[in-house]
């Protein structure tokens, strides 16, 4: 059985409409693809029907999707924007967070103290 982590502001369902992809349906609710995979299990992420049920983890209103740039440590993204690494983590279900990497997206908060 599977069992996602706890999300910090809850989860919500989601219902496949004809059209969607999970970058569609990540963009629609200020996510990412990684965190909707981290909550569903997906055999094959290229592959959803309509009318499938997804888990989605909610993401803060003010959030905003970054993608990480060469160089990039979660420390200094939280620097540049004024949150905590603890944020960044915990919305991002990082396991390891000194394992990100350029291209990646990242959910990123507001200072939430």
């Amino acid at each position: 059985m599977y069992n996602p982590p706890q999300a910090p502001l809850g989860t919500f369902t989601y219902v496949v409409e004809p059209g969607d992809s999970l970058f569609t349906i990540a963009q629609k609710f200020n996510t990412t693809i990684h965190n909707i995979l981290t909550f569903n299990y997906l055999p094959d992420p290229n592959v959803l029907r309509v009318g499938q049920v997804l888990i989605i983890p909610q993401s803060p209103p003010e959030a905003i999707i970054y993608t990480v740039r060469p160089g990039d440590t979660v420390y200094l993204i939280a620097r540049r924007f004024g949150t905590s690494v603890q944020n960044i983590i915990m919305f991002n279900y990082l396991a390891n967070p000194d394992l990100i990497y350029p291209g990646q997206q990242l959910v990123v908060t507001a200072s939430l103290r």
